[in-house]
């Protein structure tokens, strides 16, 4: 069986994932805060507060300079007649296959961010779930929905 045609997300979705990681994640240093607050910052605690937050800020960085990029360079999606295929993940891949019979309908969505880069995410709903393409351009994802939603109904004609 031949391997299908692999497109790749959009290099601007790196940095709408490192802004949305960078706000996502402040919450993490509010735990040092609060221990901090309950228990003081002298002795032990001192070194307790400092060593979670130094943790929590390495954990921060990567999750804003690394991951981003890491993801958006194992992502993968591909449409054919029969199929929508998903490829993702960094530790854990995963591959979906989802059924073009089985999709009911396809929406793109923008958040403010997404608008502000000019980005969309498709979002496909079948029966059991909703499975998404994140980080298309919008003109790209308005002709993703279209095909997606053309091959739907193609697929439903032939069931």
């Amino acid at each position: 069986m031949n391997e299908p045609a692999f497109h790749k997300i959009t290099p601007r979705t790196i940095r709408v994932w490192q802004i949305g990681n960078f706000i996502s994640n402040l919450f993490f240093f509010a735990l040092p805060a609060a221990y901090a607050a309950v228990f003081g910052m002298n002795g032990f605690h001192f070194w307790v507060v400092t060593g979670v937050t130094s943790v929590i800020f390495i954990l921060w960085m990567l999750s804003i300079f690394l991951m981003p990029y890491l993801a958006w360079k194992h992502w993968r999606y591909a449409i054919n007649e029969k199929e929508i295929d998903l490829k993702r993940g960094v530790l854990f891949k995963t591959r979906t296959l989802i059924p073009l019979s089985r999709v009911q309908h396809v929406d793109t969505r923008q958040g403010p961010l997404l608008r502000w880069y000019n980005l969309s995410t498709v979002t496909i709903s079948t029966a059991a779930t909703t499975h998404e393409i994140p980080g298309l351009d919008t003109q790209i994802a308005g002709r993703v929905r279209r095909q997606i939603s053309t091959y739907a109904r193609l697929a439903e004609e032939d069931v």
